[in-house]
């Protein structure tokens, strides 16, 4: 079995399949149930676990995919519909001696404009201040809040 297989293997059985599993339980306790907002908090919990668990599932499968081609030195093949190109990163400048650099290239510095800090701004105005070119909105329609509870 190939390194790639067995690895998404593993990581369906640890993560993906128990998150599905733990979302169509509570879709179909949801289906069942007279208030379904309980249920529907253990459907989110098992979305948000389902994510990350794909997430992490998508990374690994790209490295692993990178890897292989890599290997076997492989630059790009087609995969059904999609078209895989392995991209080599662009070197990245990195700065040893800022002064140094900033005496030898000074056209390279750019003067940086004022940064409002809207932490600030917004605790003034909720403590009542008035400030011209500044309100408060309502924030939105809200959300949610959802923490596990100790047993």
């Amino acid at each position: 079995m190939s390194a790639v297989l067995a690895r998404m293997n593993e990581l369906h059985a640890q993560a993906i399949k128990p998150a599905s599993d733990a979302y169509v339980a509570a879709l179909k306790a949801m289906r069942e149930a007279i208030d379904p907002d309980v249920p529907a908090i253990e459907a989110v919990m098992a979305l948000d676990a389902l994510k990350g668990a794909a997430s992490e599932a998508e990374a690994v499968l790209r490295e692993l995919v990178r890897d292989s081609m890599t290997e076997s030195g492989v630059t790009g093949f087609e995969a059904g519909a999609y078209e895989v190109v392995r991209v080599s990163p662009r070197p990245a400048a990195t700065v040893t001696d800022l002064a140094a650099l900033q005496a030898a290239a000074p056209e390279l510095f750019e003067p940086q404009p004022d940064k409002l800090n809207r932490t600030e701004l917004a605790k003034r105005l909720r403590n009542g201040a008035t400030l011209p070119g500044a309100t408060l909105s309502n924030g939105g329609p809200g959300h949610i809040q959802i923490k596990g509870r100790k047993p």
